[in-house]
């Protein structure tokens, strides 16, 4: 054979040796793998699975929606679902490795937020993290183990801890606060540090606007990016 011939044999040797390198179906479906091994700038993952011993195979493996956008430079991994429609912008964390985490459809989850977990609750309440249907994540924020209800506005730069409950269509002032255990009823203004009542939101304009904006702004990103996370 000739010397080309050669190389592609010893080249398929080597592959087969390796044994199958194929990802389950679920990793298939809801996981990205590197672009290439050999190239350190496109090692990133978007979203990867997280080692769990109580999980079907051993791993909780995230649940994305197809027109969920998140940036190339966020993660998301472990035990985490994103429904239709939502965002997830630059630099966020979403971590569903300690218990899971719940993203609604169209809530945007904003540039460098984190969210995570704790593994249990004083109150014996679940510990997961879950962020309703049109709520919006303000950028910087911190959550962990919370409740945001559907149409919430966590403002830029807050924090809100361990089992506190943020009201449908409450919104939390920029960096604020919210102390473990803390409720903000629904429709009211809460800010400071711990955060107190400021005032009640106007029932007849919602966060309909900022959500209608996010989600158009979210296709016009998803249509800059290839799935090897990759801008051309």
């Amino acid at each position: 054979p000739t010397l080309t011939m050669k190389r592609v044999l010893q080249q398929a040797t080597r592959v087969a040796s390796k044994g199958p390198t194929t990802p389950s179906v679920s990793a298939c479906r809801f996981s990205t793998s590197p672009a290439s091994a050999d190239d350190s700038s496109m090692l990133h993952r978007t979203s990867m699975p997280h080692v769990s011993e109580s999980a079907l195979g051993g791993q909780n493996h995230p649940m994305i929606q197809p027109d969920v956008f998140v940036a190339p430079t966020a993660t998301v991994v472990g035990e985490v679902e994103i429904n239709f429609g939502a965002s997830v912008w630059y630099n966020a964390v979403i971590r569903g490795d300690k218990n899971a985490v719940k993203v609604g459809a169209k809530a945007s989850v904003g540039d460098r937020v984190s969210v995570s977990t704790v593994a249990s609750l004083d109150s014996g309440f679940p510990a997961v993290c879950d962020i309703g249907y049109d709520a919006i994540i303000g950028a910087g924020s911190s959550l962990v183990s919370c409740t945001v209800m559907p149409g919430a506005t966590i403002g830029e730069n807050c924090v809100v801890l361990e089992g506190a409950l943020v009201e449908a269509k409450a919104t939390v002032l920029p960096g604020s606060v919210v102390p473990p255990g803390r409720r903000v009823p629904a429709g009211q203004i809460w800010g400071g540090n711990p955060v107190e009542y400021v005032g009640d939101n106007d029932p007849e304009h919602g966060n309909e606007d900022v959500v209608a904006s996010e989600s158009l702004m979210a296709a016009d990103h998803m249509d800059e990016f290839l799935p090897i996370n990759t801008a051309f």
